[in-house]
């Protein structure tokens, strides 16, 4: 502490004479231009040598300086005798003269505000796609660096996949053996859906057989800097390979190895970098593919986005997919989650029937659910945690959906018994497979406007615990090009991943109307969507498909087809005891004149739909409402009150317009 003190009392003591010395000169010493700016060079020099690690308000303030210097020195020029003498000379000079003079303070200004907002300099230099850039040295990415605990008997099911694994792996650690018959291989991309347990196969692969494990996410390794992706990459794969024995994962790596661009597509040129990763991705495949000791594992649920190069034979010998469970494997991804915890043992086929469709993170959820349970009891897990944490688990993603009861829609006996047997077997579709009845596909309901189609889609999605999707022509229209497909295939890819679910297609002659020679190029493209999304749908994909419609022969016919609607419902106009039961739901609290009965009222509005029903209860209070001054509760209805109502409900356009609403 003395040392440092001592040194600032040596430097002031230096500095105090000299700049006591330097104000005793001369003013036309210093204010001239070469003076001023042989300045800011110096400061220039300074702020890119000896103070390039000064704090970044010291870099900031001599910046400034050196803008003032720059900016005094023009000024001090142009105001110079001689200078102005020569501007004199002629129109061009003097135009000249007074444009540098009343643009060099604005320069000024605009230099200060830019320095003093600017953020401090990153390491490196941005440029353009294809220049010559000096790129930032890759920062080290965070690797986990271990063998994993967990083996193949671990993880329950995907026996094939195991299998095919372990022939590859022990090929490439004992080369030997397999040379002579040309077997050594290496690289083993894992695909398929978000869940299914890719990234834990790839842990139980090196625990299995004691390698380190390398786990890379690849979009991490991403970098806005051009090149340094490259650079990341190369470092990577130089971590691993120094620590061989490794089991290197990257994971999600179409993130890296995306198809290439050609010139033509590409006019801008950003895609060139995206090129140039993909290559250096390629390029590090290859120089590390044949080292023994490297064994190479990658995982993506995008295989078709992949560049050919990438994923060909010598690259990545074996593609594995990783599919949904079945109900096989279900059992044994359940037992072997549950067996890493205490548990007693019950019987789990119940609870793999039940859970149809659902990945292997999905099922360890659901695990680590009902252990959860059993820990608040201080027990071991039962039958009965597992089954709370299934009935917790159904439908966790459903928008704006408000739960149907029966009592809350009033239909035909006939009708009523067809959405009940559907329901039974899409509960447990797997034992009505067992059974030999087969799950239907889809469910079109057909009827008039206002006869509860949509609240009977909500009825099924509330009674089977699913997710409900609700698709219209409103919300899947987009405004660019190709967005409305996009929105299809998200929407039936988020089904997936909660189901189960139902997708709701809300006035279908609307959202796929047959096609015609008059029928838009949008709305082709987007009917051959939904006809791919909807045959795409698997059993184990669990998702059902309800639709609405008032004009079935609006619809295209490949919709219609057995194989994806495979249920059609006719929902009529409700009879007379249909409408009295609803009146009584919409009269509810409502008082009528002696005389008038709900009976009465409901043989009297035949052919009315339940929406009209309601409208018309609704507007009859409001004409009661209309009779009253300040009465403490609503007058008795009268026929006068439906009257009116009717007439105003059921009023007709044509009416409208011919009174004048035009």
């Amino acid at each position: 502490m003395l040392g440092r003190r001592g040194d600032a009392l040596d430097w002031t003591l230096v500095f105090v004479p000299i700049g006591d010395w330097v104000a005793r000169l001369p003013q036309e010493w210093f204010l001239n231009t070469p003076v001023l700016w042989l300045g800011a060079l110096v400061l220039i020099s300074a702020i890119r040598g000896p103070l390039c690690n000064a704090p970044v308000v010291v870099k900031k303030l001599l910046r400034l300086a050196v803008a003032s210097l720059i900016a005094i020195g023009l000024l001090v020029l142009l105001v110079w005798e001689p200078v102005i003498k020569a501007s004199k000379a002629s129109l061009a000079f003097t135009a000249l003269w007074i444009l540098l003079l009343g643009l060099t303070p604005i320069g000024l200004i605009v230099s200060f505000f830019r320095i003093l907002v600017s953020k401090p300099n990153q390491k490196g230099t941005l440029a353009t796609v294809g220049s010559s850039v000096r790129t930032p040295a890759p920062k080290p990415i965070e690797v986990v660096r271990k063998v994993p605990a967990e083996r193949f008997g671990d993880i329950g099911g995907m026996e094939e996949a195991k299998e095919q694994i372990r022939q590859v792996v022990q090929a490439h650690l004992d080369p030997r053996k397999y040379e002579r018959y040309g077997l050594v291989r290496n690289g083993i991309l894992l695909y398929g859906p978000r869940g299914t347990g890719k990234t834990s196969l790839v842990r139980a692969t090196a625990g299995e057989f004691g390698l380190n494990f390398e786990y890379i996410s690849a979009p991490k390794l991403l970098n806005r800097w051009i090149g340094a992706t490259g650079e990341n990459i190369r470092g990577v794969f130089e971590q691993a390979a120094a620590r061989m024995p490794v089991l290197f994962f990257i994971d999600e790596i179409d993130a890296l190895g995306t198809g290439r661009q050609d010139a033509i597509s590409d006019p801008g040129g950003a895609g060139r970098e995206f090129n140039n990763i993909t290559m250096t991705l390629v390029s590090a495949i290859d120089q590390y593919h044949t080292i023994s000791g490297f064994v190479l594992m990658a995982a993506t649920n995008r295989v078709d986005g992949l560049d050919e190069a990438l994923v060909r034979e010598g690259r990545f010998d074996i593609r594995v997919r990783v599919d949904l469970p079945d109900e096989a494997t279900r059992v044994k991804i359940l037992e072997a989650q549950l067996s890493k915890k205490p548990w007693k043992r019950f019987d789990l086929e119940e609870f793999a029937r039940r859970t149809p469709g659902a990945s292997a993170a999905k099922l360890r959820a659901l695990a680590d659910q009902a252990a959860n349970y059993a820990l608040t009891g201080n027990r071991k897990i039962e039958a009965r945690d597992l089954q709370r944490a299934l009935d917790g688990n159904g439908a966790r993603d459903r928008p704006q959906l408000e739960r149907v009861e029966w009592n809350d829609v009033v239909i035909a006996e006939s009708i009523k018994r067809d959405l009940q047997s559907i329901i039974r077997l899409l509960e447990d579709p797997t034992r009505s497979h067992s059974l030999g009845v087969e799950v239907p596909t889809g469910l079109l309901l057909i009827g008039p406007p206002g006869t509860g189609k949509t609240l009977i889609a909500t009825l099924i999605a509330s009674q089977t615990k699913r997710s409900f999707y609700p698709l219209t022509a409103a919300s899947v229209l987009g405004g660019d090009a190709g967005d409305s497909v996009k929105r299809v295939a998200a929407a039936f890819a988020r089904a997936k991943e909660h189901s189960p679910a139902i997708i709701f297609l809300d006035e279908m002659d609307g959202l796929l109307p047959a096609n015609n020679r008059y029928l838009a190029q949008h709305d082709v493209q987007l009917v051959e969507q939904f006809l791919t999304e909807i045959s795409s749908l698997q059993p184990e994909n669990n998702v059902f498909l309800v639709g609405t419609t008032n004009h079935p022969e609006n619809i295209d016919l490949r919709v219609r087809r057995g194989g994806r609607f495979s249920e059609k419902l006719l929902i009529p106009l409700p009879d007379t005891q249909a409408r009295v039961q609803l009146l009584s739901c919409y009269l509810k609290g409502a008082r009528l004149d002696p005389g008038l009965t709900i009976e009465d009222i409901g043989k009297w509005l035949i052919g009315s739909a339940p929406a009209d029903l309601q409208a018309i209860c609704t507007a009859a209070k409001r004409m009661a409402f209309n009779r009253t001054a300040n009465a403490d509760q609503l007058p008795p209805l009268n026929w006068s009150d439906f009257e009116r109502a009717t007439e105003r409900v059921r009023r007709d356009m044509a009416q409208l317009d011919s009174t004048g609403l035009q």
